[in-house]
């Protein structure tokens, strides 16, 4: 298992090492463990072929940095045009949510240690940039633990990094709601978040005593301080402002605001457009892409096969746009942890093709029915075996 977490150094395996796996049949002989080892066997051989054509890819450290830091120039040139008035603002928030994904995807990176790993001041200075890049987010340094616990045990009842983002929940309005508010995500369902929370902190931080426990629990609650307070903070203005603005309009009752107001509003409209605005529509894309291809609540522990779906329908392209295409890729990460996010789509045609002979499925659309459960949703019997969890867990208490 300490094998699955570990990130490597780059090494361009000798062409023996590259050369794929023959071709299995999808025989029902093969046990989910087997299809596993296939999938990984094949897809890290893509990986070595791919760097053998181009071995400008064991730049690694380079790539990264270049991606980052271009990444943030264009954020910030694309606000420097919107301040100036030469870019619109429908045009401003797409382009700075599109660049803003590739931030995430390098937090995601720098979180398995793939680039300077050896440098912990660069990589945290990444990190940091990245952070104020997409303040919608939590603390990355924190959600280095939630995510590594999210492979040991995805699709658990512990998962707290799919768990927080509405995996799981039946869905209709409340669930969009969470998708498109992170904040609402806490204040729509804070029983299950109290839930889900602590079971996250017995099983992954293991206190011993009251006083850690109470630290634990603390902790969680600041997982959004200070970046991810302010974002919202701005985003909640601006909607409360103008909502209110053209409910009085429509009523024939203009609001008329104190002086301070306009002149504050200038400042959160601003700030909207060039930088929460992009990122609260980037964070209801990935959310929406990851909660829902994401399997919960009745797959086996650990069983890679039925962690993730694959996300390839022309229907989810629009939000696949904002978030790098993690629907098509991600599933590819959960059986090969230590692959850049562009390696991962440069190989995604092969990855795709092995995955689908072994038995992965694609386009699921069934799961927004099942609440992202691998088969039926049967809620009693859930509620049931919660129940029975709880009343164990208290006993071993």
């Amino acid at each position: 298992m300490k094998q699955h977490f570990m990130t490597h150094a780059v090494r361009r395996p000798h062409r023996s090492d590259a050369r794929p796996a023959g071709r299995p049949v999808g025989s029902p002989a093969l046990t989910d463990t087997q299809r596993t080892q296939v999938i990984r066997t094949e897809v890290q051989a893509a990986a070595a072929r791919l760097r053998d054509r181009h071995p400008w890819l064991d730049h690694q450290d380079a790539i990264g940095l270049f991606i980052q830091l271009a990444s943030v120039a264009g954020m910030v040139a694309c606000a420097v045009l919107y301040l100036q008035g030469a870019m619109p603002w429908w045009l401003t928030v797409p382009m700075v949510a599109i660049l803003a994904a590739f931030t995430h995807e390098m937090e995601h990176d720098l979180i398995h240690q793939l680039y300077f790993k050896k440098n912990k001041p660069v990589q945290d200075f990444l990190l940091l940039l990245g952070w104020i890049a997409r303040p919608s987010t939590i603390n990355p340094w924190a959600r280095r633990h939630f995510h590594f616990h999210h492979h040991k045990v995805s699709g658990t009842r512990s998962d707290l990094e799919e768990r927080s983002i509405t995996n799981g929940e039946v869905w209709g309005v409340r669930r969009f709601l969470m998708l498109v508010d992170s904040m609402l995500a806490v204040v729509l369902r804070p029983a299950t978040v109290a839930r889900y929370s602590a079971l996250y902190i017995r099983e992954a931080e293991h206190p011993l005593t009251a006083r850690e426990i109470r630290r634990a629990a603390l902790g969680k609650m600041f997982l959004y301080m200070p970046l991810g307070h302010i974002c919202w903070g701005t985003w909640h203005a601006f909607v409360l402002f103008h909502a209110v603005s053209l409910g009085g309009q429509w009523l024939g009752q203009p609001v008329a605001w104190p002086e301070w107001v306009h002149g504050a509003m200038l400042w959160v409209n601003a700030a909207t457009v060039c930088w929460v605005g992009p990122n609260v529509l980037r964070t209801f894309c990935l959310h929406f892409v990851s909660s829902n291809m994401h399997y919960y609540g009745d797959i086996d522990k650990g069983n890679v096969m039925q962690q993730c779906q694959v996300w390839t329908h022309p229907v989810f392209w629009p939000v696949q746009l904002f978030c790098f295409n993690f629907g098509s890729t991600h599933a590819i990460h959960h059986f090969v942890v230590g692959q850049p996010f562009y390696v991962r789509q440069m190989i995604a045609g092969e990855a795709h093709d092995v995955m689908r002979r072994m038995g992965v499925r694609f386009n699921d659309f069934g799961s927004f029915r099942r609440a992202n459960r691998w088969g039926e949703h049967n809620p009693a019997a859930e509620r049931a075996a919660t129940q029975q969890a709880r009343l164990k867990s208290a006993k071993a208490h």
